[in-house]
């Protein structure tokens, strides 16, 4: 009986052994299965991969909604060497149809009649810009003037015109677009912005300097260099001897609203010529550079130019009627940028309706590989920016498409857009 148990137990361990050899071949021939597929499996991947090939075609901003407001047109301003930043450029909105052209844009009766509702914003479309309302005509038309806040020096300025809110009035501010600004609506004689002040008042919304002999009213706080023009709207209190105007540096800019054309001279020089035409206002412009100046009355439409040696200074409200009974008035006056080539007026965008739209970019792509191609991430990068979007986007071979990104923070200057496909290929755009 012992010698069979013996017997049993040997043949046992044998069969254990046996299993533990066939589990083994067993696993060998999985591992070396799973080896051969996924050997396979990357070669599939690697050939695939190179078989992909995504280009970025071209990125576009979306530009953000500024809320509340229906509609907008896009303008571009075009550069010019020697503008900067915040150079001021006049639009002028059209209540009704028409096609907008230069500094002219048309919009259809969807603003206000008194035309409170327009507003401009930067390129990102919800960063609101300066601008001073000049004067409008309801129901016509209305002419402003936007501080650009892009460097006009080497690349162009997309801005946009906001219009269609009902709910709100104007935002018209001079102060803050021009380099000086007064509107004379406060009453007083600003002493942050004028001093020196001598035989003046301010009542009325205007300027009042009392007439005699070379008068000057009142001088700025600040003083002005080269390159920049002076708008001012005046008018007389009498038809005799008005000779009124600003006086900017070492120059004198005087008119006399009469039949002679106005003058620019280095001291008390009056215009020929009978007066006319004194007390209705009129609009004049003082283009003021180094060694060469214009005055213009452009209500009038008549003007001079001089090649004076320009002195910076302050400048001065002044006038010479010979009497006391002849005042000068000033509706307003500011001082803005001016270079001689001055950024123009580029094209005008298409009515846009708001419907929602966020902020970000539209990237054009094009699949020019035999496989489709999965898009996982975008990201977005320069110096100071570093942002990975991930994205589930396909794209069939021979194809082309367009992938939105939302995002608020994309930089404003130079960036480059990367693509990166679930394969790991990678395509890259660089935005000027």
């Amino acid at each position: 009986m012992e010698a069979i148990i013996r017997r049993l137990k040997q043949d046992r361990r044998g069969v254990s052994n046996v299993i533990v050899v066939m589990l083994s071949l067993i696993l060998v021939v999985v591992i070396v299965a799973n080896v051969v597929l996924w050997s396979y499996q990357m070669n599939q991947f690697d050939w695939e991969k190179t078989q992909e090939n995504i280009e970025i075609l071209n990125v576009t901003r979306i530009a953000g909604w500024l809320s509340g407001w229906n509609y907008r047109k896009s303008h571009v301003i075009q550069n010019a060497s020697g503008a900067g930043t915040n150079y001021q450029i006049r639009i002028t909105v059209h209540y009704g149809a028409g096609t907008d052209s230069g500094e002219h844009v048309y919009l259809n009766e969807h603003c206000k009649t008194d035309f409170g509702d327009i507003r401009f914003a930067d390129d990102d479309g919800t960063t609101l810009l300066d601008y001073w309302m000049q004067e409008y005509t309801s129901g016509d038309r209305a002419i402003f003037w936007v501080k650009i806040a892009d460097n006009l020096d080497y690349s162009s300025a997309t801005i946009y015109v906001y219009y269609g809110n009902p709910s709100v009035t104007s935002t018209s501010n001079g102060t803050s677009t021009f380099e000086f600004f007064d509107d004379f609506d406060d009453g007083v004689i600003d002493p942050n912005k004028w001093t020196d002040v001598t035989n003046a008042g301010e009542s009325g919304g205007t300027f009042r300097g009392n007439g005699g002999n070379q008068r000057v009213w009142a001088r700025t706080r600040l003083t002005f260099s080269s390159n920049i023009e002076a708008r001012f709207k005046m008018r007389g209190e009498s038809t005799i001897d008005f000779d009124s105007g600003i006086k900017v540096g070492n120059l004198y800019f005087i008119s006399d609203r009469g039949t002679g054309n106005p003058r620019i001279s280095t001291w008390w020089t009056y215009p020929s010529g009978s007066a006319d035409d004194v007390l209705t206002w009129h609009t004049y412009r003082a283009r003021i550079q180094s060694n060469y100046q214009e005055f213009h009355d452009i209500t009038a439409d008549k003007g001079t130019t001089s090649s004076f040696s320009y002195t910076s200074g302050y400048l001065y409200l002044i006038g010479d009627s010979d009497s006391g009974a002849r005042d000068t008035f000033y509706d307003w006056i500011f001082v803005r940028k001016y270079i001689s080539s001055e950024p123009s007026h580029g094209e005008w965008g298409s009515e846009e309706v708001n419907v929602g739209s966020s902020s970000g970019l539209v990237i054009a792509l094009r699949n020019t590989g035999s496989v489709t191609a999965h898009l996982v991430s975008v990201w977005v990068i320069n110096s100071t920016f570093h942002k990975r979007y991930d994205v589930d986007f396909f794209i069939n071979s021979g194809g082309t498409s367009s992938l939105s990104v939302s995002s608020t923070t994309i930089p404003d200057n130079y960036y480059m857009v990367k693509v990166v496909t679930e394969r790991g290929n990678v395509a890259v755009y660089v935005v000027e």
